[in-house]
């Protein structure tokens, strides 16, 4: 065996640099290890280096296990690079395969029956520019979406396996093809396409539908909980307002019995009556969220107005429009408590009917730069993942209902609009309760 038989660079050593490039197009998804970058050079030198030599060695014995044996080595490169379970990390893999293997099966559909006109220069070319335009469409599709999780999860085991059983499945038909000599037939290359395409539209399409499952059950955990804050405020005021009756009755009968004027106590009449004062907008929930929100603003001096006809929101369930409206609010009253000219702040909220839809806007001061991704403001909290739920739940709320939700902000004032169309209220039993 001669030194060109071990280090010799055959052509399908060029699988070795695109499932290199493949992979590398999941490198924004995944934890990166210390000193990366030199990791990355270093460990890469290595994996072809040792894919060459090892592939070479392996051909001298049997034929088709080249590209297993590129990729198993491609594996082990990454666990040395990214810190993730070892699942995820494989299932990355797993998908950049399938992507090199698609460009590769769409770059021989297209050469083999060209092959004769077409020289090795153009066979480059040709490989170059199929791959390149078939790793940008994924990148493009699917892997750029999945960088919006700040860490890679695969949640799903039954994606996880079609994806293992699709890899293995790709390979031993590419290695069946090998080992018959017909793999030089440009048709032979549709099932494999046909098998690539399949696979990753089951791995990403139900890591995606899993995704957003699980993103609906939480976000209507998260509304859910508004009943709970709802009943929770409703007792409070009930309770707040009972003893504000009592006390006020009880500071007449002193001013009646002493007969007296008393400015004090005219004063502390008028708080009383402050408190005792409630939201009536023509629905019992939004008063106690908009009463409860009023005197939030009132220990905070924020100016908070509003003009609200709740007899329009009659369709939306309670907890969908405690959750909607507390989430507004409460977003307004955090972004005008962190102001440093307290002159400049207010709260501003209508809810009305125009023609046959019914309009909600809110707006506030609000000078600092609001970063906006796919029309919804980006969290400037610590941990994205674990919050921007409140803003979220507007979305899908919004959503729910058939609306449309636009935010913006503009010369310093951010402004929240939800459109719905007019919609039957829910029908009720004797009792009141949606049936």
């Amino acid at each position: 065996m001669s030194i060109y038989d071990v280090l010799g660079i055959h052509f399908y050593h060029g699988y070795i640099l695109q499932l290199f490039l493949a992979e590398f197009l999941f490198v924004p998804v995944l934890k990166h290890r210390s000193k990366f970058w030199l990791r990355y050079a270093i460990t890469f030198l290595v994996f072809g280096f040792i894919s060459i030599v090892l592939t070479n060695l392996i051909a001298q014995v049997v034929s088709g296990l080249t590209s297993m044996t590129i990729y198993s080595l491609s594996i082990i490169m990454c666990v040395l690079l990214y810190q993730n379970k070892f699942k995820d990390i494989l299932f990355c893999c797993i998908g950049a395969q399938l992507i090199q293997n698609l460009a590769h099966n769409v770059e021989m559909l297209i050469y083999l029956p060209l092959k004769r006109y077409m020289n090795d220069v153009g066979w480059f070319f040709l490989s170059f520019g199929v791959m390149i335009v078939v790793y940008f469409i994924f990148y493009m599709t699917i892997i750029n979406r999945m960088r919006e999780n700040e860490e890679i999860n695969i949640p799903s085991g039954g994606a996880f396996i079609i994806g293992v059983i699709s890899i293995l499945f790709c390979y031993l038909v590419q290695f069946l093809l090998t080992v018959y000599k017909i793999d030089t037939y440009w048709i032979t290359t549709l099932p494999l396409i046909f098998c690539d395409m399949l696979a990753i539209i089951f791995v990403f399409g139900l890591i995606s539908y899993r995704n957003a499952r699980d993103e609906k059950l939480e976000l209507e955990h998260f509304i859910s909980q508004s009943n709970t804050y709802y009943e929770f405020v409703k007792s409070n005021i009930d309770m707040l307002n009972m003893k504000a009756h009592d006390l006020k009755h009880f500071i007449n009968s002193t001013k009646r019995i002493a007969n007296v004027d008393d400015e004090g106590l005219n004063e502390l009449q008028k708080t009383i009556e402050n408190y005792e004062a409630m939201a009536k907008t023509g629905n019992k929930a939004l008063d106690y969220i908009l009463t409860d929100k009023g005197f939030v603003c009132q220990k905070t001096k924020i100016p908070f107005t509003f003009s609200v006809d709740g007899s329009v929101l009659s369709f939306m369930k309670t907890s969908d429009l405690t959750s909607l409206f507390g989430n507004l609010l409460s977003n307004a009253i955090e972004a005008e408590a962190k102001l440093a000219n307290k002159d400049q702040a207010y709260i501003l909220l209508k809810v009305m009917e125009k023609g046959s839809m019914v309009s909600i806007h809110i707006e506030n001061y609000f000078p600092e730069k609001v970063i906006f991704k796919n029309g919804l403001p980006i969290s400037t909290k610590e941990n994205v993942n674990l919050h921007g739920y409140g803003t979220k739940s507007i979305h899908y709320i919004t959503t729910k209902y058939h609306g449309n939700v636009s935010i913006q902000q503009e010369n310093n004032v951010y402004e929240v609009n939800i459109l719905f169309p007019k919609q039957e209220s829910p029908k009720r039993d004797l009792k009141g309760v949606s049936i």
